[in-house]
């Protein structure tokens, strides 16, 4: 991954409540769609390893695994969505 590309960095969180009941695919979907209205550029998210259910979220919409690091004793990965067509959520649902 070049260091010099331009991505549009997300962070997002669930409060725990939430999750596991279908929730995350409208979410993510709402957040993807407002970045892509407003900006034309790839996507770049970094997950904690053993997050596996929002991995399989974000391979989903596209995102795909290019980096894996260590911080803390806490394994990570980075992950990039560089087309904007995906086969996740359909927001015309």
């Amino acid at each position: 991954m070049p260091i010099r590309k331009k991505f549009v960095d997300i962070g997002i969180g669930m409060k725990p409540a939430l999750t596991g009941k279908g929730n995350g695919s409208v979410f993510f979907a709402f957040v993807i769609n407002h970045i892509e209205e407003q900006h034309h550029t790839p996507m770049r998210l970094t997950v904690a390893t053993f997050n596996k259910r929002a991995i399989r979220l974000y391979e989903k919409f596209g995102f795909d695994k290019v980096l894996e690091f260590n911080s803390r004793g806490i394994d990570f990965t980075t992950m990039v969505r560089e087309h904007l067509e995906y086969e996740g959520y359909n927001k015309g649902r």
